[in-house]
């Protein structure tokens, strides 16, 4: 008898093996439960939504990029200056 759609799945990451093995251990699952329910709890993240001005990234509205690009003491210059405006 052969399948439509075969069941065997494997999975070549060593830390996915173990951990995977670890949380059916301390759950007392299967390991195929764990793994199904890990695939049913996972949300891609969504793609990017322009809302006026602005970009959605998740939970946070932030102005699109201009290609240009930031350094770190420029970053840090801009945090310090805004932290020091607040009281």
């Amino acid at each position: 008898m052969s399948r439509t759609e075969p069941a065997q799945f494997n999975v070549r990451s060593s830390y996915a093996r173990k951990r995977a093995r670890e949380i059916a251990e301390a759950t007392g699952m299967t390991v195929t439960r764990v793994v199904e329910d890990a695939l049913r709890a996972y949300a891609p993240p969504s793609p990017a939504t322009t809302v006026g001005a602005l970009v959605r990234r998740g939970p946070l509205l932030v102005l699109p990029a201009k290609g240009g690009s930031v350094s770190l003491d420029e970053a840090n210059a801009a945090l310090d200056a805004t932290r020091g405006e607040r009281p």
